[in-house]
């Protein structure tokens, strides 16, 4: 059993314990507040028979210490919530080291089969790398994972080595990136949530704009509470106070719409901004040594408060706003306070003063969330190793894996491009290995350019644009037949080069829609063109005229095979990558075997 199974074995044991511990507790807590209820109800028998002092101040005791054990009771709830989240963090990243991790999001809403490389190396979808990687716990982290590997083409070389320092850190910090994930998940983000917070700060300010709103939340409630005092005092008649608590609910009433539909609105969001309190709460109070971490630590800070303090500060006027909504406090309030105005016009403020700042500290969040992901991979894959930039070699591994196949089964191969514009030919017979090959350089290569390790001993590569073509399909919606999709797969990728953009290409079959003879003769040009643009990257093909082309161009091809051995009615494949052209093809035996046709 490896160091990182013990690890998430011994937390899980760890908090199912405390679990059962709170679950204890929640138990003694029960039977006391049953208890403290009945005494309750009991002295207050007792005191309707006999008014006394001592009646009087136990029955104060008593209900203070029913109110304390409602309150104690609902915040172990959710420390029980929060301990469950642990435990399923854990049980979670147990069943990811026996290869098991359909629990998490696959992204596939993320599939896209027109995006440059994401479709053809699985991605995203139910198995795919999203699913692997994907521990975000926000809409706006998931959001920003996936959008970190579809535009892996965009980054540079210290981006890439600014992340490589920020997971290199982050993978320390087990117990940190935990907490924050149980945080987060104890309060779920919904797919509308930000959207609704993004619509309240986008909305223009009313109630400040309108002077004689500011005059009325000025003086009316001073003038009536002062017409109230002199009423007690006995120096005013009480009609005073009356008149004016009565223009203070008429107002109220004409404002009454829009009040409750600004009270709606911050109401519905009160959760999502308390989880966002909480998570921004544990970056502010951690301790970070890399300069990426460091950085967003400081964008929570602006010129009047942090954004814990300023997010606070809303949570409370919220809260305050929300007291309207018990009938009998909410009249008293609007009579004496135009409570409604007053709390709409302080919300306005706080817009005013933070409002433009909420993006931000959300997209601290959703990087962080991010950062988590490829922490916590990182962490789950120790035996991998982090990749190094290149200003010359392309591409140099040595026990080159696929990261989702099991390491039980996983083949690694050793694999070198030396130089821009070498392009490798691999042959092999169907199920040999050439597309899973692909996958393999090609996934690596994305991770590498997040910088996350890969899953091989050593990974240099230079930076270049990862273009695919391998899983072109036809579209009826588009009207589109399989050959004129791939054409114009193939198109795009020419045209990128004559750009001028480095690329990466891995191609899977040229022209596999076309007779054979058209194929060899198209695909052959179709290399040609290639070389000549100093295209570089991994062509897999069954068409083994086109290996002629290392004779033509030593210097720029290269054929390397994945070989298959084939002992009477027996096939082996060993998924090892070798040099020169593959001697077997096994097409017409396993259709054989599988009963399509006889001897």
């Amino acid at each position: 059993m490896s160091n990182v199974e013990n690890n998430y074995r011994s937390r899980a044991e760890q908090f199912s314990k405390k679990i059962s511990a709170v679950r204890s507790r929640l138990v003694v807590l029960s039977v006391l507040r049953f208890l403290t209820f009945i005494g309750l109800f009991f002295i207050i028998i007792l005191l309707v028979k006999q008014y006394t002092w001592f009646k009087l101040s136990l029955l104060c005791f008593i209900l203070l210490s029913f109110i304390a054990l409602v309150t104690h009771y609902i915040k172990q709830k959710e420390v029980l919530n929060y301990f469950h989240f642990l435990l399923e963090i854990n049980t979670h990243e147990l069943n990811v080291l026996n290869n098991e991790y359909s629990a998490f999001d696959s992204g596939e809403e993320y599939i896209c089969r027109d995006h440059e490389y994401s479709y053809d190396l699985d991605l995203f979808g139910e198995g795919s790398l999203f699913q692997y990687l994907n521990r975000t716990v926000t809409l706006v982290g998931k959001n920003f994972l996936a959008r970190q590997l579809l535009d892996a083409n965009k980054v540079n070389r210290k981006t890439i080595e600014n992340r490589q320092n920020v997971t290199k850190e982050l993978v320390h910090k087990l117990d940190w990136r935990q907490d924050f994930m149980a945080t987060a998940l104890a309060t779920p983000m919904g797919e509308d949530d930000n959207k609704k917070i993004n619509d309240w700060l986008n909305q223009p300010v009313y109630f400040l704009k309108k002077l004689h709103f500011k005059i009325l939340a000025a003086f009316l409630p001073v003038i009536t509470l002062t017409f109230l005092s002199l009423f007690i005092a006995g120096i005013s008649h009480y009609s005073w106070f009356i008149l004016f608590a009565l223009i203070q609910l008429m107002i109220a009433s004409l404002i009454l719409r829009r009040t409750n539909k600004e009270q709606s609105k911050v109401s519905e969001e009160l959760k999502i901004l308390r989880s966002y309190a909480k998570l921004l709460k544990l970056i502010e109070k951690e301790d970070f040594s890399s300069h990426n971490l460091q950085s967003l630590k400081m964008d929570l800070k602006t010129d009047q408060a942090s954004a814990i303090v300023a997010l606070k500060k809303l949570i409370r006027i919220i809260d305050a706003f929300d007291t309207r909504l018990n009938l009998i406090l909410g009249v008293v309030l609007n009579a004496t306070l135009m409570w409604d105005l007053v709390s709409v016009m302080r919300l306005e403020k706080w817009k005013i003063k933070f409002g433009n700042n909420i993006k931000r500290w959300t997209e601290v969040v959703a990087e962080f969330d991010y950062y988590i992901s490829l922490a916590n991979y990182t962490y789950n894959n120790q035996n991998f190793s982090f990749p190094m930039l290149s200003e010359e070699t392309v591409l140099h591994a040595t026990e080159l894996g696929h990261p989702l196949i099991p390491k039980e089964v996983r083949v690694n191969n050793d694999f070198i491009i030396k130089s821009i514009g070498t392009i490798e030919i691999i042959t092999g017979a169907n199920m040999a290995g050439k597309s899973t090959f692909l996958r393999t350089v090609g996934v690596n290569l994305i991770l590498a350019m997040n910088g996350m390790p890969v899953c091989a001993g050593k990974f240099e590569f230079k930076l270049q644009k990862v273009y695919s073509g391998m899983r072109t399909a036809d579209s009826l919606k588009e009207n589109e037949s399989y050959f004129y999709a791939e054409l114009k797969r193939l198109k795009f990728i020419v045209e990128k080069l004559r750009e001028g953009q480095q690329i990466f290409i891995l191609l899977d079959e040229i022209l596999k829609g076309t007779n054979s003879v058209d194929k060899a003769k198209g695909s052959w040009k179709f290399v040609e063109n290639l070389l000549a643009l100093k295209a570089t990257g991994i062509i897999a093909t069954h068409d083994l005229s086109l290996c002629a082309l290392e004779k033509e161009y030593p210097e720029n091809i290269e054929n390397k095979c994945f070989e298959v051995q084939i002992d009477g009615d027996k096939i082996d494949f060993d998924y090892k990558l070798r040099p020169g052209i593959t001697q077997n093809m096994n097409a017409s035996l396993l259709m054989q075997q599988m009963g399509i046709f006889t001897k």
